[in-house]
């Protein structure tokens, strides 16, 4: 889990969440790195990597070299679409027992609204209701909308788009917990692995009764992301080195 504090040209800034996918690269919502004035400015943001309690810092604070929005990006007033970006460190963290990467998902995974899947974030706890105390970070387990459910919720639902949540209400995500991962266990494995299936897209439930969290469905950008990193890398090869995309 990463905590990214993002600055914008035009004097804004913005918290979001954000995940580890590499010792140099943390993936996040293109919501989070890019507005009405354009994308983040890298040099004047930064991550937090390693945290649990934001007021009790004990992780690690890392400037930004890049923030990468998904070409396709776009908002319409309602619904983010290909909501999913990217920002690299300007240098590598160590991994630790408090520091790993997640794992991003492969086809043949499968999961189910039956499978275990938390959330995790710093965001509001309620509508209206920032975090208090140390400001520790926050899970929650959550089930997984089936398809046809979540596209009768919302209509504009594209298929890199995925739901969950609880319809019966009082469990979700709220106000500042974009780009925050969602990840599942992997069934049938003896050792209990994580994958991050979504990243929190639409802020707009906060746990309310009958309408689940909109999340952007990870398998449908796993080439973005690998293009992203790969060419990243390649262009930061001085010119004496061959590189192949």
């Amino acid at each position: 889990m990463v905590h990214l504090e993002m600055h914008y040209a035009d004097g804004r800034n913005w918290t979001c969440g954000g995940s580890l996918v590499s010792d140099q690269w943390a993936l996040t919502a293109a919501g989070c790195l890019g507005g009405r004035s354009g994308p983040a400015l890298p040099e004047r943001s930064f991550a937090r990597v390693g945290e649990l309690s934001l007021l009790e810092p004990s992780g690690r604070k890392v400037e930004l070299k890049r923030v990468v929005l998904h070409p396709d990006y776009r908002y319409d007033g309602r619904s983010f679409y290909n909501n999913i970006g990217l920002v690299q460190l300007t240098e590598a963290v160590s991994f630790s027992d408090t520091v790993q990467p997640v794992l991003l998902p492969s086809p043949r995974d499968q999961f189910s609204p039956h499978t275990e899947c938390w959330l995790t974030g710093w965001g509001e706890v309620a509508w209206g209701a920032p975090l208090g105390g140390k400001k520790t970070l926050q899970e929650l387990q959550v089930s997984l909308t089936d398809e046809a459910t979540c596209r009768q919720i919302y209509p504009k639902k594209t298929d890199s788009m995925m739901c969950a949540g609880d319809l019966r209400g009082g469990k979700g995500s709220c106000r500042g917990d974009i780009g925050a991962p969602l990840v599942c266990v992997l069934a049938g494995e003896v050792e209990r692995r994580f994958v991050q299936v979504g990243i929190i897209s639409f802020e707009l439930d906060c746990g309310r009764v009958g309408d689940p969290t909109v999340y952007t469905h990870v398998l449908h950008h796993t080439q973005f992301i690998r293009d992203t990193i790969q060419e990243a890398e390649c262009n930061d090869l001085p010119p004496s080195e061959a590189c192949f995309l």
